[in-house]
């Protein structure tokens, strides 16, 4: 580590108030297990201003240097201990959506430096997705993942050099999308005939691709042990141990959802346990998702596209956790002791 980024994590480490993490960890702790009464973030703590000048860097930049990254992503950390809330102290190997994608060979497709946003893929196409099958399971540290395990070990060795850090910044899981997301990425679009054309190799592929996922999620528990049965996803915390996202589950029907999607997804919940994510609409398919097993909680934005009605009658009046991505709106005549709003102020 330089003297440059130590300059930074000294000042997170002697910012953590020891007592506000231990009240704001019970909290989550009270959600995670439905304990009553526990859906309202104790906003009176933390608001503890940095007196350093953080940088603002360019995602292009903390792509290619571990420092900036890391710099980065403490930088997430300042913005949340500056502010009142309770919102967990978080930090990830930041890569983007196309994780699991380039492990599978998709060319990453690094979007123009104005932008300053996360890159993505470019497709493999059909004939290249098919051809997937016929060779074995790509290596834990192929495409983005060695660049994923490298900062995450360095995170591992910051946690132990600075002892608040470690015991109340998490280190969350990379970003794995869900199998039919990343079977999107690698496929193009056209995927959406093929679900009808070659359902065979779909399944096929959504099966391989778990498979990758499940490798890369039981890599990133061995370095982070600890991150067993608590799965982070937008400043929030569950009970489980992995975050699947469900974005492409909004273009398929509830009897493609219960084919191409529900076996994969629940497969996945049923051995860790955790959070779906979607964004866009998902009403069509919220009472489908909600009974899959093992799953704790369920993370949702634009609300205004949903019939939020069923929504939360699939949800929160089940006993199931639902966490919208927005500004808090009211809720009558539902359980709202499972709900929570995650405001991007916060």
């Amino acid at each position: 580590m330089t003297l440059a980024m130590d300059r930074y994590l000294e000042d997170i480490e002697s910012r953590i108030d020891v007592d506000q993490e231990e009240e704001i960890l019970s909290f989550w702790n009270d959600w995670s297990h439905h304990r009553a009464g526990s859906s309202a973030l104790p906003v009176h703590l933390r608001g503890i201003p940095s007196k350093l000048d953080w940088p603002s860097i360019n995602i292009n930049d903390a792509l290619v240097d571990d420092e900036l990254m890391v710099i980065k992503e403490f930088g997430r950390v300042n913005h949340t201990l500056s502010r009142k809330g309770a919102f967990c102290l978080r930090v990830r190997a930041n890569y983007g959506v196309a994780n699991i994608a380039t492990a599978f060979g998709a060319p990453l497709f690094v979007m123009p430096r104005e932008t300053d946003t996360l890159p993505n893929v470019v497709k493999l196409g059909p004939e290249a997705c098919a051809a997937l099958l016929d060779k074995p399971l790509p290596d834990k540290l192929s495409g983005n993942f060695q660049h994923v395990m490298r900062v995450g070990k360095l995170f591992k060795q910051i946690g132990e050099r600075y002892p608040k850090i470690g015991k109340y910044v998490h280190c969350e899981q990379p970003d794995l999308q869900g199998p039919m997301d990343n079977l999107e990425l690698l496929w193009g679009s056209e995927l959406f005939y093929a679900l009808y054309d070659e359902p065979e190799t779909m399944h096929a592929l959504l099966s391989r691709i778990s498979d990758l996922i499940e490798v890369e999620i039981d890599e990133w528990l061995k370095l982070f042990p600890e991150n067993v049965g608590r799965a982070n996803y937008f400043r929030h915390r569950e009970k489980g141990s992995l975050v699947v996202r469900d974005d492409s589950a909004m273009n398929l029907s509830p009897a493609f959802y219960d084919e191409f999607i529900a076996p994969y997804d629940g497969r996945l919940m049923k051995k860790y346990g955790g959070i779906v994510h979607f964004c866009g609409r998902g009403d069509h398919f919220i009472d489908h998702l909600a009974k899959l097993e093992g799953l704790n909680g369920i993370n949702m934005s634009q609300p205004h596209l949903n019939n939020m009605e069923k929504v939360f009658a699939c949800t929160i009046d089940q006993g199931l956790h639902l966490t919208l991505s927005v500004d808090p709106f009211e809720v009558k005549g539902h359980d709202i002791e499972n709900l929570m709003f995650l405001p991007s102020g916060g």
